[in-house]
């Protein structure tokens, strides 16, 4: 522990000689080791002992004086950097004489003693050389020399100061005597400091609000200062307000909020603000405004004017709402003026939504568009929810004109948005109970329903609308003495073709809509087969073999395959599908069978037909006259025959559909 000084005794002056003191007192623990002699961990007594004394465990007069001798040789230095106290301007210092040193050794007394200690005094004087630079680098050593344990303080010629150093953090005090605690840092490095001449500290400064030439009459300005200078300076910052020269208030602080009424002040007079800035070695700096203070309102006048309908005085005072169709844009057309003459701000806020805001000078058009807001209904809501009674929405508008002193006046206005919207309408059309999507078809003959469940109007609840269902331009109607929105509609049978539904509602205001539906109807479902004619070769003869022709057509949508059988001997099934289609109707097909005939009654003879994508088969039985003078014709019964098995497949695969 201890201390060390060096103090620079005169001004420092570029290419010239510089002076300075040292001064280090330095007491050491016994049990500490010295580098002076060898095994330091032993104890500097072990240590004097060991290499000085007889190890006989006892440090006698003589080894201690021997040791203070020792310690008088080493700190004998020269030159300022090898004593362990600095450079100067990368160069070291010369002592000037000699170093000064008095050493008080250890007591005498027994090696394994505790608690005593050790000192050492040193004085120097030195001198060094700058060069013709304007900042000045001091480099203090730090290499682990016993010297550097203690801190050392550092003081400047007058109107010097510290700047600035990489190890700030070591280093406290004031710009003009600082200490630096060598033993704090983190390295074994020189750390190097940056001192200069002083300078004035900078001062910025402004106020708040911020104005450009004018402070409110009787509102609260507050005025803010900062200072910057030496990283060891905190500079003090007084503020004085005066009216005509004379002092009126004094603050020492860096704000401070002042009403200028409430001090004295009347509309058109200067308010002087100073702020002085003063640091450690008393040189200031100062910031200076001089506001006009401002008492009196802006003026200003508005027309509005709601989509293209002609402008109208907006009346400051009016208290009723502004009724506005949805939809409609407005437009506010403001004019203003401030006997400073300066700019006028204008600001028009609405809650249309959060943090609306539109802004502008003097004279300025604000325009936007009014709707229903959040509150009403809409399709993120529940189909419960959306079907309720809701409120018009009312908006809160509010012009703000203020000079530049801060001076606001407030005009404030509501809006009560009418209801101009139609109803949404969201239509779902299901067919044979799965709903259509778009670009799906229907088929001939499916059940139609129309769900209107998921529309909604934005303000009336969903039984105030009224509602109309339009196929191909006529209108349909159904049962809706007892109907309600969530009932399905069901429509009339459909033909093959093309269809428009159009479904519209309208509301209580007398607003409508149209959603129309486009739908395709395709031939019915399934596979539909009848024999359209069968006959058998010419010059057919018994006993022969004979070709038997059948004529087959699907009205069905589904594909079929059919054969001939005759019992339980087959032909190949068609190569082609048999299905109806929108473009070329009932699918045909030609079914030919090769056999023997062996009668005349030709029993046992049946179609087979097949249809995977329906999920459906069946057979028709085919009873053909054989006429000996002129081959065979399809008898009257064969085509009432297959008619009536056709339309029992139908049956079946309908029944297995449901």
């Amino acid at each position: 522990w201890g201390k060390s000084f060096l103090n620079f005794t005169n001004t420092i002056s570029p290419n010239s000689f510089v002076n300075a003191t040292w001064f280090a007192e330095v007491t050491v623990s016994e049990g500490y080791g010295t580098d002076l002699l060898e095994n330091r961990s032993i104890g500097l007594l072990g240590q004097i002992d060991m290499h000085i004394g007889n190890s006989d465990g006892w440090v006698d007069s003589t080894e201690s004086q021997e040791f203070s001798d020792l310690v008088s040789s080493s700190r004998n230095w020269t030159d300022s950097h090898s004593g362990g106290c600095c450079s100067f301007d990368y160069r070291s210092m010369d002592v000037i004489g000699h170093t000064e040193i008095s050493v008080t050794p250890p007591e005498t007394g027994p090696v394994n003693r505790t608690n005593g200690s050790w000192s050492w005094t040193e004085s120097a004087t030195m001198v060094g050389t700058s060069d013709g630079r304007t900042l000045r680098l001091i480099d203090i050593p730090r290499s682990g020399a016993i010297v550097e344990e203690v801190p050392l303080e550092i003081q400047l010629p007058d109107d010097w100061e510290y700047r600035y150093s990489p190890m700030s953090e070591v280093i406290s005090g004031s710009p003009g005597l600082f200490t630096v605690n060598r033993s704090q840092a983190p390295v074994a490095y020189d750390i190097r400091i940056t001192i200069s001449e002083n300078l004035p500290p900078t001062i910025s400064a402004s106020s708040s609000p911020f104005t450009t030439s004018t402070v409110p009459l009787g509102k609260s300005t507050t005025f803010s200062a900062s200072c910057s200078d030496s990283p060891l300076e905190t500079p003090q910052i007084q503020w004085t307000v005066s009216r005509q020269g004379v002092e009126v208030s004094t603050y020492n602080n860096s704000w401070f909020e002042v009403v200028p009424d409430e001090i004295g002040f009347s509309h058109g007079e200067v308010m002087s603000v100073n702020a002085t800035c003063l640091d450690f070695h008393g040189f200031h700096s100062n910031w200076i405004a001089n506001p006009i203070v401002d008492g009196i309102l802006p003026t200003w006048t508005a027309t509005m004017a709601v989509g293209g309908s002609p402008e109208s005085a907006l009346d400051p005072a009016r208290t009723s709402p502004i009724m506005v169709p949805a939809g409609s844009k407005i437009r506010f057309d403001v004019n203003s003026s401030d006997d400073s003459t300066l700019p006028v701000r204008l600001e028009l806020y609405t809650n249309i939504s959060e943090g609306w805001r539109q802004s502008g000078t003097s004279e300025q058009t604000f325009e936007f568009t009014v709707n229903q807001g959040h509150g009403v209904n809409g399709a993120y809501m529940g189909i419960y929810e959306r079907h309720l009674a809701r409120d018009n929405t009312t908006i809160s508008v509010a012009l703000l004109v203020s000079d530049d002193a801060g001076n606001t006046d407030i005009g404030q206005w509501t809006i009560q948005v009418l209801d101009s919207n139609a109803p949404t309408i969201i239509p779902r059309l299901f067919s044979n109970g799965i709903e259509i999507e778009i670009g799906d078809d229907s088929h001939e003959n499916d059940d139609l329903l129309l769900n209107l469940s998921h529309s909604y109007d934005d303000l009336d609840p969903i039984d105030k609308l009224s509602w109309s269902i339009w196929i191909d331009g006529n209108e349909t109607s159904w049962s809706d003495s007892d109907w309600s929105i969530s009932d399905p509609i069901p429509l009339p049978p459909l033909l093959q073709g093309d269809h428009q539904i159009t479904i519209k509602s309208t509301d209580s205001k007398e607003n409508t809509r149209e959603e129309t539906i486009m739908l395709t109807v395709q031939p019915r479902s399934g596979a539909h087969i009848r024999v359209v004619e069968a006959s058998l070769s010419e010059s057919s003869k018994v006993g022969e073999t004979v070709i038997l022709t059948v004529v087959v057509e699907n009205e069905g949508a589904d594909q079929a395959f059919a054969r001939v059988c005759l019992s339980d001997i087959c032909g190949r099934w068609t190569e082609q599908p048999i299905a109806a289609s929108l473009e070329n109707g009932p699918g045909k097909g030609v079914v030919e069978f090769q056999f023997e005939m062996e009668n005349e009654s030709l029993d046992g003879l049946y179609l087979n037909w097949d249809s995977a994508s329906a999920g459906t088969h069946g057979t028709i039985p085919l009873e053909v006259d054989f006429n000996a003078q002129g081959g065979s014709n399809t008898s009257l019964k064969l085509l009432l025959l297959a008619g009536i098995i056709s339309a029992i497949a139908l049956m079946a695969y309908r029944a297995r559909e449901a």
